[in-house]
């Protein structure tokens, strides 16, 4: 189990790595949401490129989605950019889990692809 989790200039990148637990999930979480910077942040940069497996049970996933969607509410703006390897069960648990949210979220098989698509991210509405 291991992460990174880097402030960026408009957005965070957080990397994982090996095998990840919900606790990480919810660890990692905890920080970004409960940061100050998080008010103004424009996206977040999600790397599962290097993951063997997630594992969770329903409380984590519970808590995990109650966590993003209170955090939803208080920065509507943000884009999500999710990288992993290929298109699998975990992308459309990804793709299910945001279908309610008003982030913009997209699931790339690259960073390349993920960070043209935030680059393209349009001026600031504040």
């Amino acid at each position: 189990m291991a992460h990174i989790l880097e402030w960026e200039t408009k957005g965070v990148y957080w990397k994982y790595s090996g095998i990840v637990s919900g606790k990480e999930i919810v660890e990692s979480s905890t920080a970004i949401y409960g940061d100050p910077r998080f008010d103004t942040l424009k996206y977040k940069l999600v790397d599962f490129l290097d993951v063997e497996t997630i594992k969770m049970d329903n409380d984590e996933v519970a808590l995990i989605a109650h966590q993003h969607r209170a955090a939803e509410k208080s920065n509507p703006r943000i884009k999500n950019a999710i990288v992993i390897k290929s298109n699998s069960d975990l992308t459309d648990r990804f793709v299910a889990f945001f279908s309610q949210s008003s982030w913009q979220v997209q699931v790339f098989q690259n960073l390349d692809e993920a960070n043209t698509w935030l680059a393209r991210m349009p001026a600031s509405t504040s």
